[in-house]
């Protein structure tokens, strides 16, 4: 027992330091554009006078809850505490479905998750609905698990389910798929006995309710949100080609996620012991056969938020990866009774998951990179030094105290779909007229390299950088540090957005050629 609780304050403590750990790890600077877009948008609330936020590409929810905190830290705060309550139910929901160890191993993938670590850092929705989909799995398995004898409780627990439903969707649209397992528990004959009909109804018009109180000006805004909601969906299905989904061209869906996501959120073992964990549920013996069919449409509607699409952000991943980490806890048990190898297996996934984890750990515990390569150029290059850099990226910003107002920015995105030539002149008079260049990511030149017959323009501009015929040469590198490093034009490297907000690759090249 002794035992028990001294593993249960370690693994406490490592929650709380890995998602606490500096949460100001940019300095106010704000290279994240959802966390920018969320932030401005809860400074626009002054209940109850002005409840229109002006950005409808996220549920008003989250808006809210942020305009009652005065800085961006404490966003962060909230992301960090609601990753350290997803613990927590992982841990409980895992046990009530089958057993300690199965917990135990769902909360020891969640701590040692580098993408929840990751989440804990944005005040980005992600961890909100994390949380959301985890607690709607534990409220429906208590009406599952609630006797009839005891049919208040059911009620109660069923009536909490949906105003979780109702939050979830009032933070982001897409949570709405978790409907499915909400009416699968409705449509159960007999589970609320002559009060079925009438719980259905409340149900539905509970969940409305909870999610126009979270988002009052959708009947003002409607077609404002409307029109944001067509442009997003549009963007995520590919039918909308913009610069920054880029890297999901000639991808599939499903693979993509096994690919470039799992193996750096999680570990490369994660799929296939999740694949396990699926194949227990389905067909082999489950302790309760309305919780089976509970947890098969619940991961059907996990799966269904994100596979689907055409663009494949972390994102879309991490908001569901709590409830996808219970099915895999669920495999990585059942594993366990399988002898000394399927115990060598358990701990060989759960060891798999500490590399990413300790450079996740790394990122926070260090400085980031741009502010680093702004402080060392601040230093090292000449105040009125001529600079062009990458345009569409937030991570020059902090080179501007210094060097800003000899900064040219180029659109490379716009280098490829010029006809006209103009954009190749302007970057050959930049190449000339400047004295460096800064790359402060990966996601121009990450895409150009690999898909050069599509990206000639940039991907030629870059190829005679790295290979030196450009005549610049290479002076700073702040590495993205990972222990499973790979260069971003390589079939296996990080979905991009996973390195580019908090610890991308950040290189100076100074000309070797005067003019």
């Amino acid at each position: 027992m002794v035992k028990k609780y001294v593993l249960i304050t370690l693994l406490l403590a490592i929650t709380i330091y890995s998602r606490f750990i500096n949460l100001n790890w940019d300095r106010g600077w704000g290279f994240h554009p959802d966390e920018n877009n969320l932030w401005g948008a809860s400074r626009q609330i002054k209940l109850f006078s002005k409840i229109d936020p002006q950005f409808y590409a996220y549920g008003g929810f989250p808006i809210y809850l942020y305009s009652f905190l005065d800085s961006k830290v404490q966003a962060r705060a909230i992301s960090a505490l609601l990753q350290t309550a997803i613990i927590g139910l992982l841990f409980i929901t895992g046990r009530k479905l089958n057993g300690f160890r199965t917990g135990l191993l769902a909360a020891l993938m969640g701590i040692f998750s580098a993408g929840l670590v990751q989440a804990s850092h944005f005040l980005t929705v992600e961890s909100l609905l994390g949380f959301f989909s985890l607690l709607l799995v534990l409220e429906l398995v208590e009406v599952c698990e609630t006797s009839s004898q005891r049919a208040q409780f059911r009620k109660l627990h069923m009536a909490l389910a949906v105003i979780v439903l109702g939050l979830g969707i009032g933070t982001k649209i897409s949570f709405a798929v978790f409907a499915l397992p909400v009416f699968a528990i409705l449509l159960r004959p007999g589970l609320f006995k002559k009060a079925g009909p009438f719980v259905a109804v409340a149900t539905v018009f509970l969940a409305i309710f909870i999610f126009i109180l979270t988002n009052p000006f959708i009947l003002s805004k409607f077609q404002d949100v409307r029109s944001t909601l067509k442009y997003e969906t549009n963007v995520a299905l590919g039918n909308l080609p913009v610069f920054y989904t880029r890297q999901f061209t000639g991808t599939v869906p499903g693979l993509f996620q096994t690919v470039h996501i799992f193996p750096f959120i999680a570990s490369w073992l994660f799929v296939p012991i999740f694949l396990i964990g699926a194949f227990v549920i389905c067909f082999k013996e489950f302790p309760c056969r309305k919780i089976r069919r509970l947890l098969i449409i619940s991961i059907f509607a996990a799966l269904l938020s994100f596979i689907p699409f055409w663009a494949k952000w972390t994102r879309y991943v991490v908001q569901v990866f709590p409830a996808l980490i219970l099915v895999a806890g669920i495999g990585l048990s059942w594993l366990w009774e399988k002898g000394k190898i399927g115990k060598a297996v358990v701990v060989l996934t759960i060891i798999s998951f500490l590399p990413q984890f300790f450079s996740i750990i790394k990122v926070y515990v260090g400085v980031d990179n741009r502010l680093a390569t702004a402080e060392w150029a601040a230093v090292n290059l000449p105040r009125q030094a001529k600079i062009f850099t990458e345009g569409m990226d937030l991570g020059i910003i902090p080179f501007n105290p210094v060097h800003g107002e000899n900064i040219t920015l180029l659109n490379f995105y716009e280098l490829d779909e010029d006809k006209t030539g103009q954009r190749q002149i302007l970057l050959n008079t930049l190449i000339n007229e400047n004295e460096y260049f800064i790359s402060v990511s990966n996601r121009v030149y990450g895409n150009s390299l690999r898909l050069q017959n599509r990206f000639s323009a940039s991907a030629e501009f870059y190829r005679q950088l790295f290979d030196g015929s450009l005549k610049y040469k290479k002076i700073y590198e702040a590495i993205a540090f990972s222990f499973f490093f790979l260069p971003p034009s390589s079939p296996y490297s990080p979905e991009e957005t996973f390195q580019v907000f908090d610890h991308p690759t950040v290189m100076i090249f100074e000309r070797t050629l005067k003019h």
